[in-house]
């Protein structure tokens, strides 16, 4: 996963306000410990404030007092994560999407890539109903279910033209 995404996913696990080892951290996100303690600095120099907990039951806990942490993506956080490792391992993800010209369909997409646009967060992934690349708006989103199955990144796709 890319530092800006590990970044973001250990600001999720703070949320709830616990305090975690920096090792329990480092495991989570699967990086070295000092990448930890870099992605605190760097947290906190884009002002995201954690705090240092000392003693044998110390680590990192998120500052209450942390105005940054209103997200109004609250809702799609869960699935922001749920999809950014279903894209790192390329698993086929299920969803019942809300479209404003089809209604409520079931797809089958292989997601390639989460981006934020004008406030609202976004997923780029081949639909296999539609037979293309398609943006689906997170909030859009009503159910989804990652699969088992993965896909291939290589499929060239053939646009009729």
């Amino acid at each position: 996963m890319s530092k800006i995404a590990n970044m973001l996913n250990m600001v999720q696990i703070l949320k709830d306000e616990n305090v975690y080892s920096i090792q329990s951290l480092a495991q989570k996100l699967e990086v070295s410990e000092r990448m930890i303690r870099q992605y605190k600095q760097e947290l906190e120099q884009a002002g995201i404030y954690i705090n240092s907990i000392t003693g044998k039951y110390g680590g990192y806990q998120i500052d209450k007092e942390n105005d940054f942490l209103k997200l109004e993506n609250i809702v799609k956080e869960e699935m922001y994560i749920v999809m950014k490792k279903a894209i790192k391992n390329r698993n086929k993800v299920e969803i019942e999407y809300k479209s404003i010209n089809s209604g409520i369909t079931k797809r089958i997409i292989h997601p390639a890539e989460l981006f934020c646009y004008i406030d609202k967060w976004y997923i780029a992934a081949f639909c296999e109903l539609r037979k293309e690349i398609r943006l689906f708006k997170l909030e859009d989103i009503l159910k989804y279910e990652v699969l088992e199955q993965t896909y291939d990144d290589k499929i060239i796709i053939k646009k009729k033209l």
